[in-house]
């Protein structure tokens, strides 16, 4: 019985799709989503009830002609598959096609042949003739493998040109993407020199220390450390920033890969503003409503610990009561909402702590 209904249903949605698409609907303002919302309608009505069809009668041997019981189930259902595809892409081509697409022009040619219609119709009628009791063996069983394969194998050319245009296009969409990419680095790059050109000795330092970065390109890179470096007193301004309640973590980034030409002056203010860093995190963590894995990977921590170890590995021994009470701040309890998040830069602290056993 559920095999009857199905196929009933099957049929009905088959004939919705093909009355719905028999004539050219008006793609503007509202009409455009009633049409949408119709053809999904009848599209993934076929789709669905012509699925519970083919699994009722593969259950119950409707199929047994199409091929020996090993091959049987997966040749079934990859028929159900293509011709599923074909089906709905068929209707929805016939009317919706863009000429600067990069589908194959096939898929539109068999659309408007009414592709929607007959390509499931050579699947559709072995399927309603190997109901039980329908009379299949009434017909010869080289007409219905006929019917079927030749459904099957148009519905497999027709999906094999879907996977050819999607690819075509998803390519296209990537070199797009790679170069519009290509351009907003080029233009961020070439905004950034002259951000850095445009900097006056007189203007505060901090202005150029996000430029001198480790992972900043070379002429950026350069181009900010002799702007830095024009300052008279330019260690001194730098120091004086590690002695600020804020604008330390910005000197962290340029001191880790630049040296200092006077490392054991930096020595006390760095651990200074470590501790004022622990406070800060211990401070976040309590307050914070919106606590995430990667909440305190930008306050400069790993380029604190690289510079430690670049610039001032004879000195460990000075830091590492602070980096201690760094790692005790990132393990401040949580409110109870956020108990379950682990901040990923603790996991860095922990190996620098860990290289640095006293």
């Amino acid at each position: 019985m559920l095999a009857y209904i199905f196929a009933v249903l099957t049929t009905v949605f088959f004939i919705g799709l093909t009355l719905f698409t028999a004539s050219k609907p008006s793609l503007v303002g509202e009409n455009a989503m009633g049409y949408g919302l119709g053809l999904f309608f009848w599209g993934a009505g076929f789709v669905l009830t012509s699925l519970i069809l083919t699994i009722t009668l593969n259950v119950r041997g409707g199929f047994d002609w199409v091929a020996q019981a090993g091959a049987r189930t997966p040749l079934v259902f990859f028929a159900w598959l293509v011709v599923a595809l074909a089906t709905f892409f068929c209707a929805a081509f016939k009317w919706e096609w863009h000429s600067d697409t990069l589908y194959p022009a096939f898929l539109h040619g068999l659309a408007v042949r009414q592709g929607q219609f007959w390509i499931p119709l050579l699947w559709l009628i072995p399927c309603l003739l190997s109901l039980p009791s329908a009379g299949s063996s009434l017909v010869p069983v080289t007409l219905l493998k006929g019917s079927f394969w030749v459904g099957m194998g148009l519905s497999a050319v027709f999906s094999g040109g879907l996977l050819v245009g999607y690819f075509r296009e998803a390519a296209q969409s990537a070199e797009v993407e790679m170069a519009q990419r290509a351009e907003q680095e080029d233009r961020l790059h070439r905004e950034n020199l002259e951000t850095i050109a445009a900097q006056k000795v007189d203007d505060p330092i901090v202005n150029l220390l996000g430029y001198s970065g480790r992972y900043q390109p070379d002429d950026v890179k350069q181009a900010a450390l002799a702007k830095i470096k024009a300052h008279p007193n330019w260690e001194a301004e730098l120091i004086a920033l590690l002695d600020s309640d804020w604008r330390y973590k910005e000197v962290y980034y340029f001191l880790d890969g630049n040296a200092v030409e006077h490392p054991e002056q930096f020595v006390g203010p760095l651990n200074a503003s470590i501790g004022r860093l622990s406070d800060t995190i211990r401070s976040d963590i309590k307050d914070s409503n919106n606590l995430q894995h990667w909440s305190f990977d930008m306050y400069g921590i790993d380029q604190l610990l690289r510079a430690l170890d670049g610039q001032f590995l004879n000195r460990s021994l000075d830091f590492h009561p602070n980096i201690v009470k760094l790692q005790q701040a990132l393990n401040t309890p949580k409110p109870e909402r956020f108990k379950d998040v682990r901040f990923s830069i603790t996991g860095t602290v922990d190996q620098w702590l860990a290289a640095h056993k006293k």
